[in-house]
């Protein structure tokens, strides 16, 4: 079996339980050797994170160190590279960097449902397949996104991690082994409001962000 590494983008501002369950349901499920979790530097289709670079790579960081988990990394390479952070250069980044290994992107259901606005969305998939981790019942289908874009994905969706492997890229499979994931909105607007208890941020983090008087005004980006 060739090696199969696993990759997460998000802004990650602040890193929460969610996108830690989103990236070990993967890690597991689809027997990957790592999880390589890729803070994004300067977004395309949002507004510019709360928090900066250097914030949010030391609360992923201190996360990762915190679960224990050694399959799962932080990669900090977007922050080296100019301009805006388009994953399709990311991938190609690893595919480089990994020549050997079969590449899948990890990402949860509202971000795959967006993925059509992404820069070269489907020249992701020539570096990688990709895999959509959802909650328990949630199919692909037209209505979330362009019903062209939804067909596209469709024939490109396999329904076990076997028929993944078959191929080395190009290939969508959605996990739906999730519970309730948690959203950084939610979060950022708990924090600006002053409360002091938020389940869905490990200890580590949340004292981080008290230490460093993070997220105390209100900002929408999700």
């Amino acid at each position: 079996m060739s090696r199969r590494i696993g990759i997460m983008g998000g802004m990650f501002d602040p890193v929460h339980r969610g996108h830690l369950q989103v990236a070990e349901t993967a890690l597991r499920a689809l027997q990957l050797e790592h999880v390589r979790l890729v803070p994004c530097a300067v977004p395309n289709h949002r507004h510019p994170a709360a928090a900066s670079a250097a914030h949010r790579l030391a609360m992923l960081e201190l996360a990762l160190a915190d679960l224990g988990e050694p399959g799962l990394l932080a990669d900090d390479r977007e922050f080296h590279r100019p301009g805006v952070s388009y994953m399709v250069d990311t991938l190609a980044s690893l595919a480089a960097q990994f020549p050997d290994a079969t590449l899948v992107y990890i990402l949860g259901w509202d971000s795959f449902n967006t993925l059509p606005q992404w820069h070269r969305w489907q020249a992701m998939l020539d570096y990688c397949h990709i895999c959509a981790v959802s909650r328990p019942g949630v199919r692909l289908a037209a209505g979330t996104m362009r019903r062209q874009d939804a067909d596209w994905l469709l024939k490109r969706q396999v329904d076990s991690v076997t028929s993944l492997f078959t191929t080395h890229s190009g290939k969508l499979l959605v996990l739906d082994e999730l519970s309730e994931p948690a959203a950084s909105t939610d979060i950022r607007q708990a924090l600006s409001a002053g409360q002091q208890q938020i389940a869905d941020i490990p200890d580590v983090v949340l004292d981080y962000i008290r230490q460093h008087q993070l997220y105390t005004t209100p900002h929408d980006n999700a």
